[in-house]
């Protein structure tokens, strides 16, 4: 067994980038994005303008939401949300990135998307981060089982998930 690699803290916000161009792929319809960031953000906006689809961006940190509203593009929809409970995310998704603050709050929103999108790519679904200095209380357990399918892609820290309950992910391995 291999053992996952402790990334230097910049280089974990992007641990996530294999699953989300992997599930990408193999996907053609609208993007859901629960968070933004410099990795996630950018990479998903390049792929949605070469592949003519649109991302939808939910964030709720007015300073990000700033950030991201410098560089507005016409495949991009990006909505400040201060209450995620607000935001509109209960429809036919494609793929769907959670990887919003707070912790608690993504386990909530997962459960939501449980039976709309077809793939569900989750950052820092590690079982046990605090030893490398991460996060480890999202509550994740409460979800697992809302899903039929499940693949955790170890080799990095923190890890990525993806979940879904229309397609078997043992493509992944």
């Amino acid at each position: 067994m291999t053992h996952p690699v402790p990334l230097p803290n910049m280089s974990r916000m992007c641990t996530h980038i294999p699953m989300l161009v992997r599930i990408f792929d193999i996907t053609e319809g609208d993007i859901l994005e629960m968070g933004t960031g410099y990795f996630s953000t950018m990479l998903l906006r390049w792929l949605c303008e070469m592949s003519d689809r649109t991302l939808y961006s939910y964030e709720s940190n007015e300073k990000w939401y700033k950030k991201q509203m410098e560089k507005p593009k016409p495949y991009h929809k990006l909505f400040h949300t201060p209450n995620f409970d607000d935001a509109p995310i209960e429809r036919h998704w494609e793929m769907a990135f959670v990887d919003h603050h707070t912790n608690q709050r993504r386990a909530v929103d997962i459960a939501r998307l449980a039976n709309h999108a077809e793939y569900i790519v989750i950052h820092d679904t590690q079982v046990d981060g605090s030893r490398y200095g991460l996060p480890n209380d999202y509550n994740f357990d409460r979800i697992w089982p809302l899903f039929k399918y499940r693949y955790d892609h170890k080799r990095l820290l923190p890890w990525t998930s993806v979940v879904s309950n229309f397609h078997d992910l043992s493509f992944l391995k």
